[in-house]
């Protein structure tokens, strides 16, 4: 199963969404801890009332991981599941056929006298 080309292209997808998924979280987080380390006036800034910019980006880290798992979602849906039931059904005639020959080979010490 491993050398089947679909398998190859499920692999490669899912590695190349993982490292964008990986890099957009990462690099929002880190975008708002180097803000908050080195621009703090910036980060303090009041966009009203209490509310501050640093607040406002902390709390669109939990909108950029909202975003990421839905992308993930919506990649998964569309582009694994597909690949991942043609494998599972390629997989399961391969173990039919697999069992048809194994059924129907002679088994060792079934000697049937006549």
């Amino acid at each position: 199963m491993a050398h089947d080309p679909a398998y190859r292209t499920l692999r490669r997808a899912h590695r190349q969404f993982g490292v964008r998924a990986t890099a957009g979280a990462v690099g929002g987080f880190l975008m708002y801890v180097l803000l908050s380390s080195f621009v703090p006036a910036l980060m303090n800034r009041t966009l009203g009332g209490q509310l501050t910019l640093g607040l406002t980006l902390g709390l669109g880290q939990f909108v950029l991981m909202g975003v990421i798992v839905w992308r993930y979602l919506v990649h998964h849906r569309t582009h694994v599941t597909p690949v991942v039931r043609g494998l599972r059904r390629l997989a399961r005639h391969q173990e039919a056929a697999a069992r048809a020959r194994v059924g129907a080979a002679p088994r060792e010490g079934d000697h049937r006298r006549w």
